[in-house]
């Protein structure tokens, strides 16, 4: 089965498609002080609070990929992890790893993949941004994970692969081509409150540009003034 035909074909998967003069230095400067604060603790918040993590094992059920290293009856692990604020936990829905609600890790023949080496990652012509978990009404399904071999890696390297819900395909080449079906993938129990081990360290706290522009506005201000009062 091919992307293309997920994307067409509604049925392969759920559809988803905001200084006063005359005023002493001490009041402004302790109001400029206090903005100034809360902007500061405010911004150090991350800027996802990633909360359910899924443990995946796939195992590889067929020789047709022996001579690349898979081997019937051996496994491979990974972990996918997700803000289930972005759930409401009705109907169809899904997180991607383009909007930045999905952190992935894939253990294959001794190389990690995460998200960002979906062959769509950021690629916004699809009708959803892979790569991606789907759920209904709060459960999930599975994932969408296709990697395909760079043409610039030896062809002795691993091959390409895609993770469509509970099968595991090899010999991924693009978006026409998943592969053959050569394993199964098993999702445990998920995890709440747990938090990425991400190999970029993207869990660290990331301000948002807002919340680092109030800081930045009050500071500006507060120069301001200041050299106004001088004068």
């Amino acid at each position: 089965m091919s992307r293309h035909q997920h994307q067409t074909n509604s049925s392969a998967m759920p559809t988803m498609q905001k200084l006063t003069a005359g005023k002493t230095f001490k009041p402004l400067w302790a109001a400029i002080v206090s903005v100034t604060m809360l902007s500061v603790i405010t911004a150090v918040k991350p800027a996802h609070a990633f909360g359910v993590t899924y443990n995946f094992t796939v195992q590889i059920t067929s020789d047709a990929y022996e001579a690349q290293g898979l081997l019937n009856g051996m496994t491979e692990q990974g972990s996918l992890t997700y803000d289930d604020a972005n759930l409401a936990g009705i109907g169809s829905e899904y997180v991607s790893g383009a909007q930045g609600n999905l952190i992935l890790q894939f253990n294959f023949l001794n190389k990690v993949y995460t998200e960002r080496n979906d062959l769509n990652y950021g690629n916004n012509s699809y009708l959803y941004d892979y790569p991606a978990a789907f759920f209904t009404n709060g459960t999930l399904l599975g994932l969408d994970f296709l990697v395909v071999p760079s043409q610039l890696q030896p062809s002795q390297d691993a091959p390409g692969f895609r993770i469509f819900n509970n099968g595991f395909y090899a010999g991924a080449t693009d978006n026409f081509n998943s592969g053959t079906l050569v394993g199964m993938v098993a999702y445990g129990i998920p995890v709440i409150g747990s938090e990425p081990t991400d190999p970029d360290d993207r869990t660290a706290a990331v301000p948002e540009p807002s919340e680092v522009g109030g800081a930045i506005v009050a500071f500006s201000v507060l120069g301001v003034w200041a050299r106004r009062k001088v004068k």
